[in-house]
Protein backbone atom coordinates (compact mmCIF):
# COMPACT_ATOMS: atom_id res chain seq x y z
CA UNK A 1 0.00 0.00 0.00
CA UNK A 2 1.35 3.39 -0.59
CA UNK A 3 0.49 5.51 1.74
CA UNK A 4 0.52 8.94 -0.34
CA UNK A 5 -2.37 7.20 -2.35
CA UNK A 6 -4.35 6.41 0.55
CA UNK A 7 -3.66 9.26 3.37
CA UNK A 8 -4.71 12.66 4.09
CA UNK A 9 -3.58 14.69 6.36
CA UNK A 10 -5.59 17.53 8.49
CA UNK A 11 -4.72 20.34 10.14
CA UNK A 12 -6.93 21.94 13.14
CA UNK A 13 -7.72 26.12 12.53
CA UNK A 14 -9.85 26.43 15.98
CA UNK A 15 -10.47 30.20 14.78
CA UNK A 16 -11.79 29.18 11.63
CA UNK A 17 -13.78 26.10 13.12
CA UNK A 18 -12.26 24.09 9.88
CA UNK A 19 -9.96 21.75 9.47
CA UNK A 20 -7.63 21.92 6.76
CA UNK A 21 -5.74 19.72 4.10
CA UNK A 22 -1.95 19.35 4.17
CA UNK A 23 -0.16 17.73 1.39
CA UNK A 24 1.15 14.06 2.39
CA UNK A 25 4.77 15.47 0.74
CA UNK A 26 4.46 18.81 3.13
CA UNK A 27 3.71 16.34 5.93
CA UNK A 28 6.67 13.89 5.55
CA UNK A 29 9.33 17.08 5.32
CA UNK A 30 7.30 18.25 8.17
CA UNK A 31 7.98 14.66 10.15
CA UNK A 32 11.69 14.40 8.75
CA UNK A 33 10.02 11.65 7.54
CA UNK A 34 12.32 9.97 3.94
CA UNK A 35 12.72 13.54 3.60
CA UNK A 36 14.95 16.41 4.85
CA UNK A 37 12.86 19.01 7.45
CA UNK A 38 10.36 21.87 5.45
CA UNK A 39 8.08 23.78 8.10
CA UNK A 40 4.67 23.29 7.52
CA UNK A 41 3.83 26.51 5.17
CA UNK A 42 1.61 29.19 7.26
CA UNK A 43 1.76 27.59 10.62
CA UNK A 44 3.36 29.02 13.48
CA UNK A 45 4.62 28.20 16.61
CA UNK A 46 2.28 27.19 19.46
CA UNK A 47 0.37 23.57 19.97
CA UNK A 48 -1.14 22.72 16.86
CA UNK A 49 -3.46 19.35 16.04
CA UNK A 50 -3.48 17.23 13.33
CA UNK A 51 -5.33 13.85 12.23
CA UNK A 52 -3.82 11.74 9.70
CA UNK A 53 -6.17 9.94 7.81
CA UNK A 54 -5.64 6.80 6.45
CA UNK A 55 -7.65 5.71 4.08
CA UNK A 56 -8.91 2.34 1.78
CA UNK A 57 -10.80 3.60 -1.23
CA UNK A 58 -12.63 6.55 0.04
CA UNK A 59 -13.37 5.26 3.36
CA UNK A 60 -11.65 6.06 6.45
CA UNK A 61 -10.44 2.81 7.78
CA UNK A 62 -7.66 4.58 10.47
CA UNK A 63 -7.63 7.98 12.41
CA UNK A 64 -4.56 9.00 14.21
CA UNK A 65 -4.20 12.34 15.86
CA UNK A 66 -0.94 13.95 16.59
CA UNK A 67 -0.44 16.58 18.62
CA UNK A 68 2.56 18.68 18.49
CA UNK A 69 4.26 21.77 20.40
CA UNK A 70 5.60 23.67 17.37
CA UNK A 71 8.46 25.88 17.67
CA UNK A 72 8.84 29.62 15.88
CA UNK A 73 11.32 27.87 13.83
CA UNK A 74 8.53 25.28 12.44
CA UNK A 75 10.14 22.25 13.80
CA UNK A 76 8.31 19.86 16.33
CA UNK A 77 9.33 21.46 20.18
CA UNK A 78 10.75 19.10 22.43
CA UNK A 79 8.42 18.96 24.87
CA UNK A 80 6.88 15.49 24.60
CA UNK A 81 2.52 15.49 25.60
CA UNK A 82 2.98 11.71 25.92
CA UNK A 83 5.57 11.48 27.92
CA UNK A 84 6.88 8.61 25.33
CA UNK A 85 10.74 7.66 24.83
CA UNK A 86 11.95 8.18 21.68
CA UNK A 87 11.85 4.54 20.66
CA UNK A 88 8.50 4.49 22.09
CA UNK A 89 7.19 7.62 20.08
CA UNK A 90 9.02 5.66 16.46
CA UNK A 91 7.12 1.92 17.43
CA UNK A 92 3.84 3.94 17.77
CA UNK A 93 4.06 5.79 14.36
CA UNK A 94 5.69 2.82 12.83
CA UNK A 95 2.75 0.42 14.46
CA UNK A 96 -0.08 2.85 13.47
CA UNK A 97 1.08 3.04 10.11
CA UNK A 98 0.49 -0.13 9.61
CA UNK A 99 -1.92 -1.96 7.33
CA UNK A 100 -1.73 -5.46 9.10
CA UNK A 101 0.20 -5.73 12.27
CA UNK A 102 3.51 -8.01 12.58
CA UNK A 103 4.63 -9.92 15.18
CA UNK A 104 4.26 -8.44 18.06
CA UNK A 105 3.20 -5.09 16.99
CA UNK A 106 -0.60 -5.42 18.68
CA UNK A 107 1.36 -6.27 21.98
CA UNK A 108 3.41 -3.47 21.22
CA UNK A 109 1.05 -1.23 20.56
CA UNK A 110 -1.40 -2.00 23.53
CA UNK A 111 1.77 -1.37 26.08
CA UNK A 112 2.26 2.14 24.40
CA UNK A 113 -1.26 2.61 24.48
CA UNK A 114 -1.48 1.93 28.17
CA UNK A 115 1.18 4.09 28.93
CA UNK A 116 -0.73 7.17 27.12
CA UNK A 117 -3.89 6.15 28.69
CA UNK A 118 -1.67 6.66 32.27
CA UNK A 119 -1.69 10.11 31.06
CA UNK A 120 -5.00 10.55 29.57
CA UNK A 121 -6.19 11.26 25.42
CA UNK A 122 -3.91 13.59 24.78
CA UNK A 123 -3.17 13.54 21.61
CA UNK A 124 -7.37 13.60 20.80
CA UNK A 125 -8.26 17.44 19.09
CA UNK A 126 -10.40 19.46 21.00
CA UNK A 127 -14.13 18.20 21.38
CA UNK A 128 -15.36 21.30 19.74
CA UNK A 129 -13.50 20.35 16.37
CA UNK A 130 -14.98 16.64 15.70
CA UNK A 131 -18.34 18.32 13.64
CA UNK A 132 -15.41 20.12 11.56
CA UNK A 133 -13.51 17.03 10.94
CA UNK A 134 -16.44 14.59 10.32
CA UNK A 135 -16.93 17.35 7.31
CA UNK A 136 -13.15 17.36 6.61
CA UNK A 137 -12.61 13.29 6.29
CA UNK A 138 -14.72 13.68 3.38
CA UNK A 139 -12.37 16.04 1.56
CA UNK A 140 -9.69 14.13 -0.37
CA UNK A 141 -8.05 17.01 -2.00
CA UNK A 142 -4.67 18.04 -0.80
CA UNK A 143 -4.92 22.40 -0.13
CA UNK A 144 -8.33 22.13 0.09
CA UNK A 145 -10.58 23.54 3.41
CA UNK A 146 -13.35 21.91 5.38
Amino acid sequence: MAFDDHSQVLHWLPAEDRWEAISWDDWLQFRELKHPFMPLPEISGGIHYFIVCIHDDSTPINLIPHKYLIDPDGHIGSDNFAGLTAEERDDYNRIMMLPKYGPGDEDRLKEIRGKMGEIGNIYFPPTESFFALILGLSQKAPGTTV
